[in-house]
């Protein structure tokens, strides 16, 4: 049974409904995972600890949280022959140069003007799969692109203080740029190897690489009032992570790059609950927008595509859990 189910690449349009919702809860916890460490990157940015150092330390708790999850589900701690590079090079290249440009642009201006930035993403992200044939117009997914793309502005444009300099803007786009294709490729290159395993060796491979860099450029300090919030920023990123990997083979990525703009009004939110921050009838109407780009997601049945694409091979476990929760 298993190696029919291995044999025949599942259908994508074919999915059970509870599936394809399924995947939507998994997104949107995955962008509150990242709301988290919006908040929290924000705080280290401003204070005394240098990128390297922080992305560093937050990649190499979230590969330690998501490998101990792996061994008490007995999962495969190791990826499929053949994609162990290319999972690596993910983590040390793709999402390390995203996550530094972000953190970077944290630096030179307020969070609302990163973000504003950064969620640019999404549109880039169907536009290429557009103009690459992975995928054909739908209403639907315009709807929700658009819906997303316009509440993401409300809840961002209206904040307080929006401001950033030349170069902070041009890193943030740039971040946006590199998350683009990283969604777009992750799913393409990788099939055979677990979710949580990929979620795993990402985030060391991008451990890796920061604290390779901030040993060679500037030391590795970590002042002593910061290690819990260091524990935290690791903790959500684990969440964001593995939610985000179980997540973009239910959707793909333009439907998950829509789902994944409600980290902007989830970090609102924890900003407002925990850093004392208001929010505003503009943001709550952007957040309102947000959510309804999740619902049109939500409630549309198939792929983003629908085209008799079909999904890559994925290993049996996955398949099983594409049948529902």
């Amino acid at each position: 049974m298993i190696e029919a189910i291995e044999a025949a690449p599942v259908a994508v349009g074919a999915r059970p409904r509870s599936a394809e919702v399924f995947g939507v809860v998994l997104a949107a916890g995955s962008a509150v995972s990242y709301g988290v460490t919006v908040v929290v990157g924000r705080s280290l940015a401003t204070g005394e600890v240098d990128p390297a150092t922080a992305l560093g330390v937050r990649f190499a708790i979230a590969a330690a949280v998501v490998a101990i999850v792996l061994a008490v589900r007995r999962s495969p701690l190791v990826p499929a022959r053949g994609e162990r590079l290319r999972i690596l090079l993910l983590g040390a290249v793709g999402y390390t140069g995203e996550s530094t440009l972000f953190f970077m642009s944290l630096q030179r201006g307020t969070a609302a003007a990163a973000a504003l930035l950064f969620y640019a993403y999404p549109a880039i992200v169907t536009v290429a799969e557009l103009a690459l044939g992975w995928a054909t117009p739908n209403r639907r997914n315009l709807l929700a692109l658009s819906l997303s793309c316009v509440g993401t502005v409300l809840v961002v444009a209206s904040a307080e203080e929006v401001s950033m300099s030349p170069t902070g803007a041009a890193m943030a786009l740039g971040a946006a740029a590199i998350f683009a294709v990283y969604l777009l490729t992750a799913n393409r290159i990788v099939h055979r190897t677990h979710a949580l395993t990929q979620a795993a060796w990402i985030a060391a491979g991008a451990a890796v690489s920061s604290l390779g860099r901030g040993a060679v450029t500037h030391g590795l300090t970590v002042p002593a009032d910061r290690w819990l919030t260091l524990l935290l920023y690791g903790a959500a990123t684990a969440s964001a992570f593995a939610l985000m990997f179980m997540a973009l083979p239910r959707l793909g990525a333009s439907r998950l790059a829509v789902i994944m703009t409600l980290e902007a009004f989830s970090a609102v939110v924890l900003a407002a609950l925990f850093l004392h921050e208001s929010i505003t009838v503009v943001q709550a109407l952007g957040g309102a927008a947000i959510l309804a780009a999740t619902a049109v997601v939500a409630g549309r049945r198939g792929s983003n595509a629908a085209d008799g694409r079909r999904a890559p091979n994925r290993p049996p476990e996955e398949v099983a859990a594409a049948a529902g929760p």
